[in-house]
């Protein structure tokens, strides 16, 4: 007999500081982390360890606030860099410790002071942190509702859009697909998908296939048309400068090739967002260039009876800021601008708030941010408002989610729910006939109490419920037959078949 050891299965793959670094200076912090965490464990004390999974924690979206320990021993050496106070603030920040942050942030400000540190971000960054304390007093009565693996994944899904019914949902990611090459930065090109509603759920996305991400082009998704008929794309060109392009779908429903628009919208600086009111008539788009505010600003350009575009005009500084703003998303009603800013009332980043619509005035007025937990000290980039204003579509990191940014249906609580009219008719799968008078619907919520009882039209075996929004469960039992359940998810959206197969 003999004896054998097996290498253990946890044991790490030893890496050189060289391998960690090249993934650092590419920008690629995910990788990065896991290396130089791997060196750091061999070598606990070393300064320069701890500050780049500091800065990795920092430019990854999963916990930012991590990055405070490792900080936090930085900062107890004699001589610390200022810029690690600035770090340690942003962790704070990011940890939703504010009197942390505003204080680090302080100190950043006296050390910091005959260099060449940016200070007056420091004082930027602690007005965040008021503005985050103050909001965060009053949250607003919001459930925030994961649209679920089928839609999400581990990678970075973000900037959803629906169309006005909710048929489906389309939206960005960066998983990989067969034409998606990774970069040296670790991530995949941007690839679009869409996932389509069915009673209430989204089924499995899938994604768009040419002419849009044809090969490893990147293009991003920045718009949607309130009737789903049009995409609107974000394309760099050789120069890298961003355009805006309008993809048209077919009598088939499929999306055509691109199209660039005018070149009263198109310059030659970045056009990096969209949104078109639902007569058509109306575009607001997000652009950095010359004779706005400062940084990127939202505009606003009025289609001509020739069926071009009219030269842009700056939405003025009720709306834009001497920051960015961008994202505008226009409400099915026209009364409401949804767009983010990192100016204005921010928690940090960029927020998403909405203005008003002034008859009086002509202009978009009365600014206000849409408040904590839609808004958090992370960027919250893009938000898209249902037909009945209930429902809102946003990408956020939140507790439980499947990696990276998430996809999630918010739903306002405050807004009356509309009832909706589920019709359907039951019917045998083999094509047997059914004794419609036999058959007993019941129909049961989330916690398995019973909403109502239902009889089908005894001819027919067609049915109608009237049900509020919510998750329900519909059972059919008919004598021979075993009992068939069905979930549905009612939002309120009207009405919506769901048929039944014995």
């Amino acid at each position: 007999s003999f004896l054998s050891f097996a290498q253990p299965d946890d044991e790490v793959r030893k890496v050189t500081f060289k391998e960690a670094e090249d993934k650092f200076i590419a920008g690629n912090y995910d990788d990065a982390l896991d290396d130089f965490l791997n060196l750091l464990a061999q070598e606990p004390k070393n300064e320069k360890y701890n500050y780049n999974v500091a800065v990795c924690y920092l430019n990854t979206n999963i916990n930012k606030a991590k990055a405070v320990p490792y900080l936090e021993i930085l900062t107890h050496k004699p001589k610390c860099d200022p810029n690690t106070w600035y770090l340690l603030g942003r962790a704070y920040h990011y940890a939703n410790r504010f009197d942390d942050a505003i204080n680090t942030y302080t100190k950043f400000k006296t050390a910091g002071k005959g260099t060449d540190f940016n200070l007056k971000d420091a004082d930027r960054q602690i007005q965040y942190c008021l503005n985050a304390k103050e909001l965060m007093k009053f949250p607003n009565n919001v459930v925030f509702e994961n649209l679920g693996e089928k839609v999400n994944s581990e990678y970075n899904d973000r900037y959803a859009f629906v169309p006005v019914d909710e048929s489906f949902i389309a939206f960005n990611t960066n998983r990989p697909t067969k034409d998606a090459q990774e970069a040296s930065d670790g991530n995949y090109a941007n690839s679009i998908y869409v996932s389509r509603e069915k009673m209430g759920v989204f089924e499995k996305a899938y994604v768009i296939g040419a002419p849009i991400n044809k090969g490893n082009s990147g293009e991003e998704l920045v718009g949607l048309s309130a009737n789903g008929e049009f995409m609107i794309l974000y394309i760099k060109d050789k120069k890298g400068v961003g355009n805006l392009y309008v993809s048209e779908r077919d009598e088939h429903s499929v999306y055509k090739q691109p199209v660039a628009l005018d070149k009263t919208i198109d310059s030659d600086k970045d056009e990096i967002a969209a949104s078109i009111t639902p007569d058509g008539m109306t575009i607001y788009f997000a652009s950095n260039r010359a004779g706005g505010f400062g940084g990127t600003d939202l505009y606003m350009s009025k289609k001509l009876p020739t069926g071009k575009w009219s030269e842009a005009v700056n939405l003025g500084n009720e709306v834009n800021t001497v920051f960015d703003e961008d994202f505008p998303n226009i409400s099915p009603d026209g009364k409401l601008l949804y767009f983010s800013s990192n100016g204005h009332i921010s928690m940090g980043g960029y927020d998403i708030f909405h203005a008003e619509w002034s008859v009086d005035s002509m202009k978009w007025k009365n600014v206000k941010n849409l408040g904590y937990p839609i808004n958090t000290t992370l960027d919250d980039n893009n938000f898209r408002i249902s037909f009945s204003g209930r429902y809102g579509y946003i990408s956020s990191m939140r507790p439980g989610g499947y990696g990276d940014y998430d996809i999630y249906r918010v739903t306002f609580s405050e807004v009356e729910p509309e009832l909706s009219v589920i019709r359907g008719a039951i019917s045998a799968e083999d094509g047997s006939k059914i004794n419609y008078p036999d058959v007993f619907i019941t129909v049961t919520d989330t916690k398995g109490e019973i909403v109502g009882n239902y009889l089908p039209n005894p001819n027919t075996g067609k049915y109608v419920i009237i049900l509020a929004p919510g998750k329900y469960t519909l059972s059919v039992d008919l004598f021979g037959f075993k009992i068939l359940t069905k979930s549905i998810n009612v939002l309120d959206k009207g009405s919506f078949k769901a048929e039944v197969d014995l």
